[in-house]
C-alpha cells in the first residue's frame, strides 16, 4: 500500500469515528498540494463542474414563495464556461410573485361621429354657443376605468362576494357605485355603508389620480373658461374625490362649481346630480337657456334629459353602441368635440 493509500485509510477511520477530532485541513497534510492545484488550473488541466442553476433557482423559488431572476452579468463570472466557476447565491434577485392584476378590458364598440341635430329641450337647443357646460368626469375628462375595476375588484373580494367579469365591471364605470353594490346583491344598508368605505379607501391608494386625462379634454375646458362659459361637473363620483382628480389636473379654477354625489351616497343618480348643478348655478346667476351636458354613458343623456337638457355623447369613455339614443351629437375626439362645443 502506498503512502498515500495509508493516509486515505487513516482519515477513513477517523471519520468513522464520531468521537474523533476533525479531520486536518488539506495544506497540514500535503503543503505543496495546493500550490499543484493552482498550476493545473493555469495550464487548463482543471475545470470546475458548472453550478446547477436550475437546482438553485428551485431553491430560491421555495424559499422565497417567488420565482428567482438571475443576473445575465454574475461578478467574477463571464459566462457558462467560466473556468473560475464563481457562483454567489447572494447574487440573485429574488423576484415577489407576480400580483394579482385586473384583466385588460377591451373597448366596447362605440358609435361613430354624428353631428349636431338641433332640438327643443327647456334649457336647450343642442347647437352653440352655449351658456353653460355640465361635464361628466369619469370617462369623459378622467381615464379612470382601470382604477374603478381594480378597487371595485378588491373590494368585492374583501366582502367574500363573487367578482364579475371585466365587461360587467367595466359597466359599472359611470353609475353610483352603490348601484353596483345592489345589483351585486349586496342590500343590507349597514354593509352598503361598509363596502362604500372598503371601496374609497382602496380607490384612493389605488388609483384616484393616478388615472389620466383624456387627450385635449383639459384643454377644452380651459379654452370654454378662457370664453367665459359658465363650467359645472355633473358626476356621480362623490364631490370630495371629484375635487381630488380635478385638483391633480389642475382644473379645478376652471369650474363655477364642482356638483357630484354626496359621500354618504343620497345624492348619487346622475338626474339628481343634474338637477344640483343647474340649481347652483341658477343661484350664481348663470343664464341656462342653452345648457349641453357632455358624457359617455346613457345615464348622462338621459339624466340631463329628464331636466331639459340636451346632451353630446363621447365615444372615448366607457359606453357601447346604443347608449347615445337621444345625444344631440356624437363626437369620437377631442378635436370633434371642441368643434361642436363651436369653439
Amino acid at each position: 500500500m502506498t503512502q498515500a493509500n495509508d493516509r486515505d485509510a487513516e482519515f477513513d477511520a477517523e471519520y468513522d469515528d464520531e468521537s474523533a477530532p476533525d479531520a486536518p485541513l488539506l495544506e497540514e497534510i500535503d503543503p505543496a498540494a495546493e500550490q499543484r492545484d493552482a498550476a493545473r488550473e493555469a495550464a487548463g488541466a482543471v475545470a470546475h463542474a458548472e453550478p446547477d442553476y436550475d437546482e438553485s433557482r428551485g431553491a430560491v423559488r421555495e424559499r422565497h414563495g417567488g420565482d428567482v431572476a438571475i443576473p445575465k452579468d454574475l461578478p467574477g463570472r463571464s459566462g457558462p464556461k467560466d473556468a473560475s466557476g464563481s457562483f454567489s447565491p447572494a447574487s440573485i434577485r429574488v423576484a415577489p410573485p407576480e400580483p394579482v392584476a385586473p384583466t385588460t378590458v377591451s373597448v366596447n364598440p362605440q358609435p361613430g361621429f354624428r353631428a349636431i341635430t338641433p332640438t327643443s329641450m327647456p334649457h336647450g337647443t343642442g347647437v352653440p354657443p352655449y351658456t353653460a357646460v355640465l361635464w361628466d368626469l369619469d370617462g369623459t375628462i378622467s381615464d379612470s376605468a382601470a382604477g374603478i375595476v381594480t378597487a371595485l375588484r378588491q373590494t368585492f373580494d374583501v366582502f367574500r362576494m363573487p367578482i364579475p367579469d371585466d365587461a360587467t365591471l367595466l359597466s359599472y364605470v359611470g353609475p353610483p357605485i352603490i348601484d353596483s353594490f345592489k345589483d351585486q346583491h349586496l342590500d343590507d344598508a349597514i354593509e352598503i355603508n361598509h363596502a362604500l368605505e372598503t371601496y374609497r379607501e382602496i380607490h384612493e391608494e389605488s388609483g384616484l389620480i393616478d388615472s389620466p386625462a383624456f387627450a385635449g379634454v383639459p384643454e377644452i375646458i380651459r379654452e370654454l373658461h378662457a370664453a367665459g362659459i359658465p363650467q359645472s361637473t355633473a358626476t356621480s363620483k362623490p364631490e370630495s374625490a371629484a375635487r381630488i382628480v380635478l385638483g391633480h389636473y389642475e382644473l379645478l379654477d376652471q369650474f363655477e362649481t364642482i356638483t357630484g354625489a354626496t359621500d354618504d351616497e343620497s345624492r348619487s343618480k346622475k338626474e339628481d346630480v343634474v338637477a344640483e348643478a343647474l340649481r347652483r348655478l341658477d343661484e350664481m346667476g348663470v343664464d341656462l337657456s342653452n345648457v349641453i351636458m357632455i358624457g359617455d354613458r346613457f345615464y348622462d343623456v338621459q339624466g340631463s334629459g329628464v331636466h331639459g337638457v340636451p346632451a353630446i355623447y363621447v365615444t372615448w369613455g366607457y359606453g357601447r353602441v346604443g347608449e347615445d339614443d337621444g345625444a344631440v351629437a356624437v363626437a369620437t375626439s377631442s378635436a370633434e368635440l371642441r368643434k361642436l362645443l363651436g369653439l
